[in-house]
């Protein structure tokens, strides 16, 4: 399983994971700081879909040492994802690495900057080998 992280886990790591599963990658999501339970931003939702990806009924979660164990890769959206990561799981930090480029947080953006975070988000999957060509 690849394990996405991003910050509240309601956009960038939610859509990474429903991206990455919708081309047949088994892929989760979580967040550093999270209100647990909360759904996708409408936003996010809308670009999942509009890549054939599925987003509504996405619950936010945070990390836990149970999905970094559980994870065989772990990408996160910035390199202060990884120093978070670092600094709350530091033997199992080896296993993060962060996408390139870094993925800027659409939170409060309008329906254009989510298409910006999907497409920005499918070319760092290519560029990883997370997700094919």
């Amino acid at each position: 399983m690849i394990l996405f992280i991003c910050t509240g886990n309601t956009c960038r790591s939610p859509l990474a994971a429903a991206l990455a599963r919708s081309r047949g990658v088994d892929a989760e999501s979580a967040g550093i700081m999270v209100w647990p339970g909360s759904p996708a931003t409408p936003e996010a939702i809308r670009a999942a879909a509009h890549h054939g990806a599925d987003l509504t009924r996405h619950q936010a979660r945070p990390v836990t040492e149970e999905l970094m164990q559980k994870a065989e890769q772990v990408w996160v959206m910035t390199s202060d994802h990884w120093d978070a990561l670092n600094a709350r799981f530091p033997e199992l930090a080896a296993k993060a690495d962060v996408l390139y480029p870094e993925i800027p947080d659409p939170y409060g953006g309008d329906d254009a900057v989510y298409a910006r975070c999907a497409l920005r988000l499918l070319d760092a999957m290519k560029r990883a080998g997370i997700i094919p060509n």
